[in-house]
């Protein structure tokens, strides 16, 4: 019914397939691409030091800030209302988000790559905000990255975040 060739396209593309499909399955992280717009940072600022590409929307319309603070142990990323992340070194990659603080709850949306999307509940159940917490490895340093908590972020500005965190590179 089908010859040799199909049947190897059909499995080829299956494997292929499965493999975009699947979290996980992919560990390698993609190469940076910049697209018109982009703006691919390079900070090198007290103890951080690596370069992000901030989304091209955001760029457009707001003027990006990178700030120390904390006795220089936390950088500031910040663009526009929507898009503030803080970046901290971390001696231990293992940091867990707590699964509730003296208000809300959290509930990860999507867990991948040392990346948590998570949604933050009131006690009655219903839905404040989104946040992003994500430790990265560059060269032999490890940073926490997390949304500012005293934002409001919907779950559009998470995603953006995290899509800017995974373009992290030395």
């Amino acid at each position: 019914m089908f010859n040799k060739s199909t049947l190897q396209l059909i499995t080829l593309c299956s494997i292929l397939f499965t493999g975009c499909v699947i979290p996980g399955v992919r560990q390698e992280r993609a190469s940076i691409e910049l697209q018109s717009n982009d703006s691919l940072f390079v900070v090198d600022q007290g103890d951080f030091h690596f370069r992000i590409i901030l989304p091209k929307d955001l760029m457009i319309a707001n003027e990006p800030s990178l700030t120390l603070s904390n006795e220089d142990s936390q950088l500031h990323i910040t663009c526009g209302a929507d898009f503030h992340l803080i970046a901290q070194r971390e001696t231990d990659k293992h940091n867990a988000l707590p699964n509730k603080d003296g208000i809300f709850h959290y509930e990860i949306l999507d867990e991948e790559f040392d990346s948590s999307v998570f949604k933050r509940l009131l006690p009655d159940g219903k839905t404040y905000d989104y946040g992003i917490f994500q430790c990265t490895s560059v060269g032999n340093t490890n940073y926490l990255f997390q949304s500012d908590a005293e934002g409001e972020y919907d779950l559009q500005d998470a995603l953006r975040m995290q899509s800017a965190l995974a373009s992290i590179r030395k």
